[in-house]
Parts: structure tokens; sequence; C-alpha cells
């Protein structure tokens, strides 16, 4: 209610209630997401007590406002398919290193379809993630995938789980590499 006991709107008390969020804990998990915390090792680390939804809400849009996370992909083009026989983690890591460095960080993504398998089958997500470490696998489950296949930059840390995902689940992992304008599909040879 206003001073003249009026009812506000609700979009008026969800910008407060942001902005109340945002001084009381968003630089704080922006900070902490930048060192390289997990959803849950931030509200750990936490000095206001913040309910969850809030947090991942926080990182899902700092993620976006980065463009670590991507809802669709920025080129209108369409990306040459290469496919790759690869035999191990080493020899992809390292061939996916060798695209990154040609068209830069900024430039390289991996295809993430953790919203659609997280709405409807549950199970098949936890046997896709199994092959990842707790900590890779604690990453991929806080953020709040939308539902569709979402891009995220291909860093460090989701180098290494991209690799793991293409090689040990049956997960469709595909990498593009908006300079050169390749899209590469790394087909197992079991």
């Amino acid at each position: 209610m206003d001073q003249n006991g009026k009812e506000q709107p609700k979009y008026f008390q969800e910008a407060l209630g942001d902005f109340v969020h945002d001084a009381a804990s968003g630089g704080a998990i922006r900070h902490l997401l930048d060192l390289g915390y997990t959803t849950d090792a931030i509200m750990k680390n936490l000095a206001f007590p913040t309910p969850r939804a809030r947090v991942e809400k926080a990182v899902l849009r700092y993620l976006t406002e980065k463009g670590t996370l991507l809802g669709e992909l920025p080129v209108k083009e369409e990306l040459q398919p290469v496919s790759l026989n690869v035999c191990g983690e080493a020899e992809l890591c390292a061939l996916l290193r060798r695209y990154i460095t040609k068209n830069g960080e900024a430039y390289s993504y991996v295809s993430c379809p953790f919203g659609t398998i997280r709405r409807d089958r549950e199970e098949r997500l936890n046997r896709m993630l199994s092959c990842l470490t707790a900590r890779e696998r604690e990453y991929i489950m806080g953020i709040p995938w939308s539902p569709c296949t979402m891009y995220h930059r291909l860093d460090s840390r989701m180098l290494e789980i991209s690799v793991y995902l293409a090689i040990h689940s049956e997960a469709e992992i595909r990498f593009y590499f908006l300079k050169s304008r390749e899209l590469l599909f790394a087909s197992r040879l079991d």
C-alpha cells in the first residue's frame, strides 16, 4: 500500500524486491560467480539469506549479460558443419583449444540442451551428467536453463565439462566457432 492507502501494482513490488536484493546480495553473487563459484557455493557464502530461486535468477541474468550464456547464437549465415572422429578427452580438448585460439573465447560456444531435458526427463539428465565431477554437475544444475537449447561460451570450465559430455555421455554436443563459421560435431568411436 502507498501512503494514500492504495495497493501498489505487483510490478512495483517486484522491482523494489529486485532493488533490495541487488543492494544486499547482487554484487556478491556476481563477484563469487566471477571467482568460479557454483550456485550452491554462492548460497553458502552470502552474508544475507537469499532464496535459491533469486540466486539462480541473478546467476542467469549475469551470465546472459556477460555473453557467457546465450539463448541463440548471434549469426545470420549458416555455419559450415565439420564432423570429428575423436578417440579421447585429450585429443578433443587439444583440438577445441586450437579452434578457441583461432576464433577467440568470445566467439566460441557449446550447445547446452539441459533445459529441455531437465523439464521432462530428470533421470536422463542425471545419467548424462554422471560422467562429470560433483562440482561440474553442481555448476550445470545451478543454472536455471531455459526450456530450449542454450549456448555457453567455451571458457575453461565449460570446455572441460563439454569434452567429458561429448566423450562419455549420450548428449549431442555441438561446438560453434563464430569467426571461422564452423560447427563441430564430436562423434565417439566406441
